[in-house]
């Protein structure tokens, strides 16, 4: 850990320090967590839930304890009936209550749509994909159905209907939405069944909507990803984070890339490996700003998984 430390600090301590005060916002994190629950039965989460959700939404590794203390009148740890705990959002806001697509759909003034209900998912196929003319039909028949906001109360909807579907694709629509990549893995949405109250087998929708999501099976892991967001690899709005995430790796690499070129050399004080062109600069650097990193770094120091340690 203290050789990665040292890599980064050389490389860009000041581009690192200024990210950490420019976009770490306590209330966009604070919305993020409240418009997840929202989406889900009882306004309620567990904390392993999220846990496996908060690198995707961008949530600091320690949110328990760095997030949700700022906001005391929205969220409230509890203990869940199988004995785990959650968290609980403990107020409603009709404002946030609007999903993307029809944020979209406002914004491209499809006022038709709008009051018809029958919004339609931005759809896009992969170059040389071939869809049978008889699911196109089928596809545009469907887009025209009745569009059921994920932050609305679904229960009268038949599960066996097409109408229930388009809702269910609504649902993680409006979830890749709030991630930071626009893509989670699989098996995270898999733990959602209960607490987003879908039926069994509810993913099957990534496979009949290839036009809306993609599956990617890297690395032997499934991941679900929002085709929208998307213009072939590149990520068309980057979020501050993702745009932190990415630097932060290029500089890591390039540390990695100097090491493996010899371009570093053992202290005399404790063996740990520095730049020599820059020692003057290290040394320079203040206590403070020392702590400033140490603190940015928190979040990822560990692979481990997050334990809390809530006492309710």
């Amino acid at each position: 850990m203290v050789r990665f430390f040292l890599f980064v600090k050389v490389g860009g301590f000041g581009f690192l320090r200024g990210c950490q005060h420019g976009f770490n916002s306590q209330h966009k994190r604070g919305l993020v967590l409240q418009k997840l629950l929202m989406l889900t039965q009882g306004w309620t989460l567990p904390l392993q839930t999220l846990d496996q959700l908060k690198w995707d939404l961008g949530l600091p590794y320690d949110y328990q304890h760095s997030v949700i203390p700022h906001h005391p009148d929205l969220f409230s740890f509890i203990r869940l009936p199988d004995d785990r705990v959650g968290l609980k959002l403990l107020s409603w806001d009709e404002d946030l209550a609007v999903s993307q697509l029809q944020k979209n759909s406002a914004r491209q003034q499809k006022e038709e749509d709008a009051r018809s209900g029958c919004l339609a998912f931005p759809v896009g196929f992969t170059r040389g994909f071939g869809l049978k003319r008889k699911c196109m039909e089928w596809l545009k028949e469907w887009q025209t159905l009745p569009y059921t906001s994920p932050y609305s109360d679904a229960s009268h909807l038949d599960p066996r209907t097409d109408v229930s579907e388009k809702r269910i694709v609504g649902v993680f629509h409006e979830l890749l939405q709030l991630t930071i990549h626009k893509k989670t893995e699989r098996k995270n949405v898999s733990n959602l069944r209960k607490p987003l109250a879908l039926p069994q087998k509810f993913t099957k929708v990534f496979e009949r909507h290839p036009g809306i999501f993609y599956i990617s099976k890297k690395c032997a892991t499934q991941t679900v990803i929002l085709r929208e967001a998307y213009d072939h690899q590149q990520l068309l709005q980057k979020h501050p984070t993702v745009d932190l995430r990415e630097r932060f790796a290029r500089l890591l690499r390039k540390g990695l890339l100097d090491r493996s070129k010899g371009l570093y050399k053992k202290s005399k004080g404790d063996g740990v490996e520095v730049d020599p062109y820059v020692d003057d600069i290290g040394n320079n650097q203040s206590s403070s700003e020392e702590e400033s990193v140490n603190n940015l770094f928190y979040e990822y120091d560990s692979d481990e998984p997050d334990k809390p340690r809530i006492h309710l």
